[in-house]
């Protein structure tokens, strides 16, 4: 492995810092030894707090050492050779120069003779014939140019076998370049959100590795005009927030139903792995959309006899399974609601009515009155009469019989007024301020480490909470920073 330099050292280290990774997994990624990276780590801690102080970096160019490029033994000798040939020019031009000093004065150029001041030249006319003081004889001029033209072709061989000397040396003497090390680029440390803590449910991000999902499946889900409709988007509401989970998270699901009646997929919070995924897909969709699969698959896992805690005694219907889901410790909590006030009372064990401050003999004479009356005789004549009024005031004129009795039918069904919801009306009212005061009493963690809790609250048309359980749990949503919606928008 190629060395690295110091700035490859540097973002190894930041890389292992910013992003946590062990120190194990950065030595193996980039091939080195623990020992180094522990030496750089050392190093950024030691000396990383230099390049604050005043004057860092102005004189380093000043105490850079200067590098002395040594020449190989082929240059040397390449070299040696070139300044003893230019030496040996220069001597023989000057031994030249010097016999021409000493050929007779006729042979020098008139140019650069000094001519004496009484000499027949100063006197002169200007017609005066100079061609008398040039060599006459071919012997003459010869011996006047040749010596001038001798020393210029030598000087002038000598200058040309220099340069091109000097050239030959020069190519032979630069060294060629060395090719650096191409360094393998470490892409630089951005602070990217962590996919394992966001979860998506409804086209709504949330911040929150660990999840519970908590889905109301009574009866009462499957009464009351699309009722079908609507727990089938409430199902795949909760189905596409697990499969978006990412493997880092955690999650559990917990079906309630009744007053006090439980079920979850563990014990624990799980893993959102590919198994775990597929249970709580299997769960879901195996509930089917009538009453007969939704009793007897509702409770097909862990039931709240064999969790490792449930609520206390007063803790009835919502609250109830939102106690048991913060049982696991989650970040999140989203919770669908139907019409749970509508329960049974018939499939209601007289035990779950414990610690709601309720005479057993006003239980058991509601229930008496229930089972002995009829279905007709349990909606007053103001409720059937407002029913009718409130049905013919929506419905456009001729849309409906002209019988009083059929009206009245359509208008209940359509309210959603059935048997088993007459039924619990008519029998007990469920004091909610009283179930809210006792489940805050009943939570094992303080207000700061209370999860976000998110209602979503899926109603039959025209009917809501009671106005007691709806202040409380938009009270409590709103104290652990979630939100309560009525009639949410499914995708």
């Amino acid at each position: 492995m190629p060395e690295l330099s110091g700035e490859q050292k540097l973002r190894i280290v930041l890389e292992s810092i910013i992003r946590k990774v062990p120190k194990e997994e950065q030595c193996k990624k980039y091939g080195i030894s623990e020992e180094e990276f522990l030496g750089w780590q050392d190093q950024l801690t030691k000396k990383g707090g230099q390049i604050f102080e005043p004057g860092f970096g102005s004189n380093t160019a000043s105490r850079r050492p200067q590098v002395v490029q040594k020449k190989s033994p082929v240059a040397k000798v390449f070299l040696t050779i070139s300044l003893l040939a230019n030496i040996g020019l220069i001597t023989m031009a000057t031994v030249l120069f010097l016999e021409d000093a000493n050929q007779p004065i006729e042979t020098q150029v008139l140019s650069e003779t000094v001519v004496p001041s009484d000499s027949p030249l100063h006197s002169a006319q200007p017609d005066t014939n100079f061609s008398a003081l040039q060599p006459t004889t071919p012997e003459a001029e010869q011996s006047f140019i040749e010596p001038s033209r001798e020393i210029n072709d030598l000087l002038s061989s000598g200058s040309n076998a220099k340069g091109v000397q000097k050239n030959a040396d020069l190519e032979t003497l630069l060294a060629k370049p060395m090719e650096l090390p191409v360094p393998q680029v470490i892409p630089p440390v951005d602070s990217l959100v962590d996919v394992s803590s966001e979860v998506s449910f409804l086209d709504k991000i949330y911040e929150g590795r660990h999840v519970v999902y908590i889905l109301d499946v009574g009866n009462y889900v499957l009464q009351g005009e699309g009722a079908a409709e609507r727990f089938e988007k409430m199902k795949d509401a909760v189905l596409s927030s697990i499969v978006t989970l990412s493997p880092n998270s955690y999650f559990n699901l917990v079906l309630y139903w009744n007053l006090r009646e439980t079920s979850a997929l563990g014990k624990t919070i799980l893993k959102a792995n590919r198994d775990n995924v597929k249970y709580a897909i299997d769960w879901i969709t195996g509930l089917g959309s009538s009453l007969e699969d939704l009793k007897d698959n509702r409770n097909q896992f862990v039931p709240k006899e064999l969790l490792y805690s449930k609520p206390l005694p007063g803790v009835v219907g919502p609250w109830f399974g939102l106690g048991v889901g913060i049982t696991f410790d989650p970040d999140l909590i989203f919770i669908l609601s139907g019409n749970t006030p509508a329960f049974p009372m018939a499939a209601v064990p007289k035990s779950h009515f414990n610690g709601l401050d309720l005479s057993q003999r006003s239980l058991l004479n509601g229930s008496s009155e229930t089972q002995s009356a009829q279905p007709a005789s349990l909606l007053s004549g103001l409720t059937r009469q407002t029913a009718r009024k409130w049905l013919v005031s929506m419905e456009p004129p001729g849309s409906l019989p002209e019988n009083v009795f059929e009206i009245e039918k359509i208008a209940i069904r359509r309210l959603g007024l059935s048997e088993e919801f007459a039924q619990a009306q008519s029998s007990v009212s469920i004091p909610w301020e009283k179930v809210f005061e006792n489940f805050l009493s009943s939570l094992e963690v303080n207000s700061q480490m209370i999860p976000q809790t998110n209602f979503f609250l899926c109603m039959p048309p025209h009917i809501r909470w009671p106005n007691d359980l709806f202040n409380t749990a938009s009270e409590f949503a709103e104290s652990s920073k979630g939100v309560l919606m009525e009639d949410p928008k499914f995708p």
